[in-house]
């Protein structure tokens, strides 16, 4: 009885050391995962809401994180901008310095329409929607959490046919998108 007791209080002492190891590597995950989210300024998270707006506020919440995942992507990507704010703008400009129309990386950003979200209660509980898939996503980058679209850097509606996308991977649908990786 006395070595079954033994045995016992062997493996609970394991038990135990494995279990203070498992909650040392969360408390580091999550301050490494705090550290990570202390470089995106509330400019950046106000840039990524906009672009979950304006690019996919007529998708599910799936597409919607699909579009926040690939501006991170970008961000993450050394072949764009290393901000959202400037991943989000990127653009094609005149020699003044000016966005050229429909020459963006995201439609909504040089359309020419108003970039001001409305006032009306469908739009504004859109916003609430976009700014809270905003901080869900940012949490999950932090955490080096798996995109879910993979490294898609690209994406595009399934009623056009751009004439890059032959060029890329397709990885993913979602919604009405369809997304691309150029790996």
């Amino acid at each position: 009885m006395k070595r079954v007791f033994n045995i016992c209080a062997g493996f609970l002492n394991i038990f135990v050391a494995v279990a203070i190891v498992v909650i040392g590597i969360m408390q580091i995950s999550e301050l490494e995962a705090q550290t990570r989210l202390n470089v995106i300024s509330k400019e950046d998270r106000y840039c990524l809401a906009q672009n979950v707006f304006f690019e996919a506020r007529n998708q599910s919440v799936s597409g919607q994180v699909a579009v926040a995942w690939v501006t991170l992507n970008r961000m993450e990507d050394n072949r764009f901008p290393n901000n959202i704010c400037d991943v989000v703008k990127q653009a094609k400009r005149d020699s003044n310095g000016n966005v050229i129309r429909n020459k963006c990386q995201f439609s909504w950003y040089c359309d020419g329409k108003t970039d001001k979200i409305p006032s009306n209660i469908v739009a504004q509980q859109a916003w609430k929607s976009a700014k809270l898939i905003t901080d869900v996503v940012l949490l999950d980058w932090a955490k080096l959490k798996t995109p879910t679209v993979g490294d898609a850097t690209f994406y595009h509606a399934n009623y056009v046919n751009p004439y890059w996308a032959s060029s890329f991977e397709r990885v993913a649908t979602v919604g009405d998108h369809i997304f691309y990786s150029s790996n």
